[in-house]
């Protein structure tokens, strides 16, 4: 009889994906010492082996490799449950989901609403993406009861909570010579023909006092408003862009990009939701989805979408 608890079945799941001990221990906000503990104690369980170690890289025994797919069904199965039970619990929400973001907000957005309408199949979506302009507009003007943001507006009058992180990097196509180098020092990074977001971007001003906070200054060979013009110039070989990682996780899954490994990146910054007033003005789906926001962990889901 294997005695392996919930945590420890979601702790190797975290070290698999990642095959870090690190990674999993920043994702799961434990220590590394206790991943090591913890898997020690499911491989005696199971009483083989799950990962062996060559040189620094990681790798998954066939024990192991079994173990990771039975482990992500039970998660998986465990989430259809969760769902299933809050629906029943709550007797079947309905109403409508009435959320404005930001451009950025596209990559991420519907898939956290794919997820939320499993547990409530009864809501109406009403999604809106919006520039930072007309969203600020917005959220003053109570337009629509939920803005997702990567800022805090701080002259709109309105409460913001985080939910989640967002990561900032340099991207390249597969094939640039940079492509593969590591530890790509900032000076290096500023002789290339660099393509950035609009410098009203959050992504844009955190980069650029990033480098201030260096002594140096970024400057632009191009600049876009749009992450897919970002993209597609970096794919046609105009230079090296500057993206939110969740914008280029599908030309990245399908090998057209690959984020450069430039020291002190990623850029972490922030996810948010804002509403004015008080909560309890608020809709129930609305309050129903910043739960969900607060409790579901969407950074690792975003990650797993193109790696199953």
């Amino acid at each position: 009889m294997l005695n392996i608890t919930f945590n420890q079945i979601r702790l190797f799941e975290a070290v698999a994906r990642h095959k870090s001990y690190t990674q999993a221990a920043k994702e799961l906000g434990i220590s590394q010492p206790a991943v090591s503990n913890q898997l020690k104690k499911i491989a005696d369980s199971i009483g083989d082996p799950l990962i062996e170690m060559v040189g620094r890289k990681m790798f998954l025994t066939p024990i192991g490799q079994t173990t990771y797919q039975q482990f992500q069904k039970l998660l998986e199965d465990f989430d259809g449950f969760y769902a299933a039970l809050k629906a029943t619990q709550e007797g079947g929400l309905e109403g409508e989901l009435n959320i404005v973001g930001v451009s950025a907000s596209k990559y991420i957005l519907p898939f956290m609403v794919a997820e939320f309408l499993k547990e409530h199949p009864k809501v109406k979506p009403n999604i809106e993406i919006m520039s930072i302009s007309k969203t600020i507009d917005s959220i003053r003007n109570q337009n629509h009861e939920l803005a997702i943001t990567g800022r805090i507006f701080k002259d709109t009058g309105a409460n913001y909570e985080a939910f989640t992180e967002q990561h900032l990097s340099f991207v390249v196509a597969k094939n640039h010579r940079l492509s593969t180098q590591k530890n790509i020092s900032l000076p290096s990074i500023l002789k290339q023909k660099l393509i950035l977001p609009h410098p009203e971007t959050i992504v844009r001003q955190s980069v650029d006092q990033m480098f201030a906070n260096e002594g140096l200054k970024i400057e632009a060979y191009m600049q876009f408003e749009s992450y897919e013009m970002i993209k597609q110039s970096v794919i046609a070989g105009l230079g090296i862009g500057l993206l939110p990682e969740d914008a280029f996780r599908l030309e990245e899954h399908n090998g057209h990009l690959t984020a450069l490994k430039v020291r002190g990146f990623p850029v972490n910054e922030k996810w948010y939701y804002a509403f004015r007033g008080d909560k309890k003005g608020l809709s129930k789906p609305v309050l129903a989805f910043m739960e969900f926001l607060n409790r579901y962990p969407i950074e690792t889901y975003m990650k797993k979408i193109y790696t199953n």
